[in-house]
């Protein structure tokens, strides 16, 4: 999916079979288990399972395409002499447009390998990138006072 498309409810366009895009989805969420790096596209994509169109069809069929073009890739346990806990979060302000919410994320590593990781819209329309950030970064500290204990 490409990130700088925004998605929307009304789009405009035809609609889709909604049982094709709901397995679809389903399927793709099924996948983030083991390929983390698809779980933002996959999560925007979900919003719209009540009301798809085509371009959140086409949109789900190219996150498809690019797995298939990267299959090699996915969590990978390998040796570290480094056995640190590592936390990154990030966010995104008023991304969607259809209510100004955000979304947020993190990840977290031990080792070499990734073994947490969230995306969600937050539950507030943010005023700023600042406050995006700042509950982003709380969401990742909670997880990783969780993680830690």
């Amino acid at each position: 999916m490409n990130l700088k498309e925004k998605l929307k409810k009304d789009d405009g366009s035809e609609a889709t079979n909604a049982s094709r895009y709901k397995s679809l989805i389903g399927c793709l969420m099924y996948l983030t288990a083991t390929r983390p790096d698809i779980l933002h596209a996959v999560s925007m994509l979900s919003r719209y399972l009540s009301c798809a169109s085509e371009i959140h069809m086409v949109a789900a069929k190219r996150v498809v395409r690019y797995l298939k073009g990267t299959q090699s890739l996915g969590v990978k346990f390998c040796e570290s002499d480094q056995f640190n806990l590592h936390g990154y979060s990030d966010s995104d302000w008023a991304g969607s447009m259809d209510d100004m919410k955000s979304t947020s994320g993190y990840c977290f590593s031990l080792g070499s390998a990734c073994f947490s990781w969230s995306s969600k819209k937050q539950d507030i329309i943010a005023q700023s990138t600042t406050e995006t950030e700042f509950v982003a970064t709380t969401t990742t500290a909670n997880q990783a006072i969780c993680l830690s204990q």
